[in-house]
C-alpha cells in the first residue's frame, strides 16, 4: 500500500503528504511517512498535522506494523514519533530519524526507502 494525499481549499492544493513501503531487517509492513508539504501562505494551520493524521491512519487501519520519518523531532514527536537505536539511516543523525511503531517490534536494522528517493 501507498497513500499519497492531498489537501484542497477553494480549488487548489495548499498540501500533500505521501506514504510508501519501506524494507526494514527488523520486519515487515513497514511504511516511510514523506514528502509532506504545505503552501506557505498555509502553514501554521493545521494542515500538515491533519495530512499527516489521515496518513497515519491509513497505514494503520491497512494492517501497518508501523512508520518511520526523518525530520525534526520537535514536529513530529506530537504524531508519537521516537527516535530508537533500533531504527538506523544512513548518514542521518539519529535523533532525526523517528519510528511509529503500531504492534510489538523485534530486531533492529537499516530502514531502506525506495531507490526514487534517493
Amino acid at each position: 500500500m501507498s497513500a499519497s494525499l492531498v489537501a484542497i481549499l477553494d480549488d487548489q492544493v495548499i498540501g500533500h503528504v505521501a506514504v510508501s513501503p519501506v524494507e526494514w531487517d527488523g520486519g515487515d509492513g513497514w511504511y516511510g511517512l514523506g514528502p509532506v508539504s504545505v503552501d506557505p501562505l498555509h502553514q501554521g494551520r493545521g494542515v500538515g498535522a491533519a495530512l499527516i493524521r489521515m496518513a497515519l491512519d491509513d497505514v494503520r487501519i491497512g494492517g501497518a506494523a508501523g512508520c518511520v520519518v526523518a525530520g525534526d523531532p520537535a514536529y513530529y514527536s506530537r504524531f508519537g514519533f521516537q527516535s530508537d537505536p533500533r531504527w538506523t539511516y544512513t548518514d542521518l543523525p539519529p535523533e532525526y530519524f523517528m519510528a511509529l511503531p503500531f504492534a510489538p517490534v523485534t530486531g533492529a536494522g537499516v530502514v531502506r526507502y525506495h531507490s526514487a528517493f534517493g
